[in-house]
This record gives C-alpha cells, structure tokens and sequence, in this order.
C-alpha cells in the first residue's frame, strides 16, 4: 500500500524540465539534487506500477511499460505507466496511468506514439464511444471524466456523469472526438482528492475499464 504524499506531486511544480536550460539557472549540485529527487519518486512510482502488475487477473494483461523518468535530454513533467490486454498486446490502445502536478489519473487511450509499429486504427477504437452509456450505467461514475486527444492536459474535462445525462453535451462531444481520438479515465486530484493507497485506486479503475476495453476486440472483428 503506497500513500499519494504531496511530495509526488511537488516535483512537477517547478517551471523547467530541459537539463541544457537548467544549467544556465542551476549549479551541478542543484540539478544532481533535482535529478536523485526526481529518480526518488519514480521508483516509488515504478514499484506501484509493479505491484498493480502483480494484482491484476492472471493472464489477462501484458507486461505492464513504465516509462522512464527522463528521455536523456529532459526531466519527464509527469510520470507514465501503460497496461495492455494480452489479447490487443500489439494493439495502439491500452490504459494509461499518469501523474503530472495536479492530478492522478487511470484512463483509456489510443496511444499515438510510435502506431505505426502496432495495430489498430483510430476509427476502430472511437467505435468505443457507442458502448459508453451502457457500460457507465452501472459504474460509480464520480470523478470520472471524458476529454479529447487535443484538449491540453490541464484543461478541464467533461464530467461522465454529464456525458451520460446531457444528450446535446453526449452528442458535441462525440463529433469533436472521432476527429481525433477520445480518452476516458478516473482521476484524484491534488487540490482536494487523498489517495491513501494508489495501488487500489489504480487497480479499481483499470478493473472498471477492462469491459470496455475487452470491447474493442469485438469491434476490431466487425472491420476485420
């Protein structure tokens, strides 16, 4: 059980990330403290990622992806971890887990980075945003929300709830989002949500994702 500290959060609050801009404002023993600061979190990050792995029904997901804390030019602004169905392992879409500085955040995606080396295409994944009302209609929905690939990462989203309850929000939503892609996820918040143990937080969300992910397999078959 891995407490949600404030100090997780506070390492993203600073305003520069890049290690060459850094050095022009910082001495070598401020940025190797950034740095073993930065590294320190992560591998407490890194370890729940591992014991979420750990929890989740056995055979069902791949080997989970965290990524680093730095891609060798740049301190990471937050932190990332990726899960993927055994079944759509080499698929675009997965659930993606973030913490960046003002939230935590369990949420499905298509993942647009290096698809060209995997399968799927965008139109099959937004086939998703039919099955929504269905399978929210049984979910605590609290917290959960709704954005689109464009939409900056601080914005605020469209509650789930109000997509489910408001046809004309539903509907405008729905066209923004097969010009891109949507993404659909369970957040705490720093101002205002305690996460006393992420681990359950992260394994709830992903356990209330996979019907809907399971989905896609089925609708990856209708355009086969």
């Amino acid at each position: 059980m891995t407490v949600l500290t404030n100090k997780m959060y506070e390492i993203f609050d600073q305003e520069e990330f890049s290690f060459k801009k850094l050095k022009v404002n910082k001495t070598p023993e401020e940025i190797d403290t950034i740095k073993q600061e930065f590294k320190g979190v992560w591998q407490i990050w890194k370890t729940v990622q591992l014991n979420v792995a750990e929890q989740l029904p056995t055979g069902k997901f791949a080997k989970v992806h965290v990524e680093s804390w730095t891609n060798g030019w740049n301190l990471r602004d937050h932190f990332w971890a990726s899960y993927r169905l055994t079944s759509l392992a080499d698929y675009n879409p997965c659930i993606g887990v973030m913490l960046d500085k003002k939230q935590l955040q369990v949420y499905l995606m298509f993942q647009y980075y290096k698809s060209d080396k995997r399968q799927g295409t965008v139109s099959e994944y937004n086939t998703l945003l039919t099955d929504i009302s269905k399978w929210g209609s049984s979910l605590d929905i609290s917290n959960w929300y709704l954005w689109d690939k464009n939409e900056m990462e601080f914005s605020n989203h469209l509650a789930l709830a109000e997509y489910l309850s408001d046809y004309e929000k539903k509907t405008q939503f729905d066209q923004e989002a097969i010009k891109s892609s949507f993404l659909l996820g369970k957040f705490a918040f720093r101002d205002h949500d305690n996460v006393d143990n992420m681990e359950k937080f992260i394994i709830e969300g992903i356990n209330d994702l996979i019907p809907l992910y399971e989905n896609l397999g089925n609708n990856i078959l209708a355009f086969s």
